[in-house]
């Protein structure tokens, strides 16, 4: 799949707020390798949920995330997904004015 020479600035911030999230976290949860081993351990039964590579591509603003993705990455968040959904809404509303 061939990237995208623009990347949108909307994406680019809601990127940045999952990254932010992510890191709030604490220092177990800083790097993104970590983040999905440990969340992978600890929420989803050990089970694959989201690659290095996908999570990268979203906190860089270089791919939409689905909204499977977005419930899974909620909870790995600490965050209710209807409030992160919204937090969503509203950047990529105000990045469209």
């Amino acid at each position: 799949m061939a990237e995208k020479n623009t990347q949108s600035e909307a994406l680019i911030r809601i990127g940045k707020l999952f990254e932010q999230k992510r890191k709030a976290l604490g220092k177990k949860y800083r790097s993104r390798e970590r983040f999905i081993n440990n969340r992978s351990d600890e929420l989803f039964g050990s089970k694959d949920w989201i690659s290095l590579r996908h999570l990268c591509n979203i906190e860089h603003g270089k791919n939409w995330i689905s909204i499977e993705k977005l419930i899974m990455l909620a909870d790995a968040l600490e965050e209710d997904p209807t409030d992160l959904f919204n937090e969503i809404v509203v950047i990529y509303r105000s990045s469209q004015n």
